[in-house]
């Protein structure tokens, strides 16, 4: 079986149980739709275990950036300038971060920011208010990113598995 055919059979099983759990558990803190996010955030990083902890790590410090903005945002009184402004500076900081070897995996911090305002603007009453809730919108979000990182890396392997069977 060639490389591709491997993954679309691996990611599509692996996907459709990890929907079928998390669509049964039904769990706040854990999301679909975010945990694909972080599994293609795993192979965009190049996957293995580097690729795991480059898109782990980004994908939580993009989390992080987006949290500190939107509880400036809600401290200082939402306008669009001051989300403008917030989103801004918070912007520079998550990029100027890649300086760091670190956090040099600027898309995979971009998700990890764009996943946690995404939910926060969708369904921030569900997490709470203030900045419990933000805290809680963005450990949502961590956690998903997570565990597709965790399964894009054991897709790579049973892909690894399979293709050389």
């Amino acid at each position: 079986m060639d490389l591709v055919t491997g993954l679309a059979v691996v990611i599509g099983i692996m996907g459709g149980i990890a929907t079928w759990a998390a669509i049964t558990i039904g769990n706040p803190y854990l999301l679909i739709w975010a945990v694909f996010v972080g599994w293609g955030s795993f192979y965009h990083c190049g996957g293995k275990e580097a690729g795991f902890k480059n898109s782990a790590v980004a994908n939580l410090w993009g989390a992080i950036c987006a949290a500190g903005a939107l509880i400036a945002l809600t401290s200082i009184g939402v306008t669009a300038i001051m989300a403008g402004i917030c989103v801004g500076i918070s912007i520079i900081v998550l990029i100027l971060a890649a300086k760091l070897p670190l956090l040099s995996a600027i898309p995979s911090a971009v998700y990890g920011y764009a996943t946690t305002a995404a939910l926060f603007l969708l369904a921030a009453a569900a997490y709470g208010e203030g900045v419990g809730g933000i805290i809680k919108v963005a450990a949502a979000v961590v956690i998903s990113l997570i565990i597709g990182n965790i399964l894009g890396y054991v897709s790579e392997k049973v892909t690894g598995a399979v293709v050389k069977a």
